[in-house]
This record gives structure tokens, C-alpha cells and sequence, in this order.
């Protein structure tokens, strides 16, 4: 690559196909080792080099021809690591929870039980809280385990619809089953 980024990122601006591709074929490696060393996941570090490809291509009418490339770059690609990780401490996977408590012991001690029937019987009552539609995309998706897509097409919705659907149960589920 030409060490002349502000023509890149003039063309980039204009749309060239080329100019992405020349950035990609530059920069895809370094930010896929960026990513590994952050992550220690493979398939989430080719992701996120994808994404912030992505990213730079939506967003290339908005750049500054005088800007650092290399820097750009590696921000958008830290920051959608940082967004990642954000997520996952957010994240309550209930059947990660149903799993490792049937996997502790094969006879639970009378608390280990007690604790799991109670957080049975919360969400339950939580599931009781959703609306018809939302009750059924949260079981489609956390309970039977089906892709997005999936949901989308079996409930003829868009498959925004279904994760806006998703979005708006878990938050609720958080927020029930975080304070009590």
C-alpha cells in the first residue's frame, strides 16, 4: 500500500470499491491479531475486523481526508471490542445458569435446590409480565435455543422486529431478576 492515505481516503469517500479493498487487504490482518490478543476468540475477532470494515464503509462520507487511517482503524475496532465486552458482562444467560446448576452435583444440596426453584418461580412470574408475542420470541430464542432469523421467519416479523423484541424482554428480565 502507497504510503499516500489521503488519496485512499478521497476515493474512499467517492465510493471506491477499490481503495476499501486496497485498506482491507492492508490493515484486515493486523486488526484480526489486534482482536485476537484482546479477545482470545477467533471467531469474534473475524467479526470484528468485519464490523469495523463495515463500520469504516457506512461512515466513509464523513471522513477527514487529513486523518490517520491506521488510527481510525484501530479505535473503531477497539471500541467495538470494548462494546463487546460490555454485552457479555450484561448478558444473563439463564441457560448457562439451568446448566451449571444441573451440573454442580447430581444430588443438589436442599440451598442449591431452594435457589434454583426460587429462580424458576422468578422467572416465571417474569415470563408472566411479557406480552403473548414477547413471551414467545424470548422461548423461541433463549429456551429452544433458534436462531433470529429463524424466529423472523416462522413469526412472519422482520427480523429487527424480533430483536427489538429480545432487546426490550431481556432488559426486563434484568432488571426483575437483578433486584431480587
Amino acid at each position: 500500500m502507497k504510503d499516500n492515505y489521503e488519496e485512499y481516503i478521497a476515493l474512499l469517500k467517492e465510493g471506491s470499491y477499490e481503495a476499501f479493498s486496497d485498506l482491507y487487504m492492508h490493515y484486515a490482518n493486523k486488526l484480526y491479531s489486534f482482536a485476537l490478543v484482546q479477545t482470545r476468540n477467533s471467531v469474534l475477532s473475524e467479526d470484528i475486523v468485519q464490523e469495523t470494515f463495515l463500520k469504516l464503509w457506512n461512515t466513509r462520507g464523513q471522513l477527514d481526508c487529513y486523518g490517520n487511517v491506521h488510527a481510525l482503524l484501530f479505535t473503531i475496532a477497539r471500541n467495538l471490542i470494548i462494546d463487546g465486552f460490555r454485552k457479555q458482562i450484561r448478558q444473563i444467560d439463564f441457560e448457562d445458569y439451568r446448566q451449571s446448576c444441573n451440573k454442580i452435583s447430581l444430588l443438589p444440596t436442599p440451598e442449591e435446590q431452594l435457589d434454583y426453584e426460587e429462580f424458576i418461580n422468578r422467572l416465571q412470574q417474569t415470563k408472566g409480565l411479557l406480552s403473548k408475542r414477547a413471551c414467545q420470541i424470548y422461548e423461541m430464542s433463549r429456551e429452544e435455543n433458534m436462531p433470529i432469523q429463524e424466529i423472523a421467519e416462522s413469526l412472519k416479523l422482520s427480523s429487527q422486529t424480533v430483536k427489538n423484541y429480545l432487546t426490550s424482554t431481556l432488559k426486563i428480565f434484568r432488571k426483575r431478576l437483578m433486584r431480587e
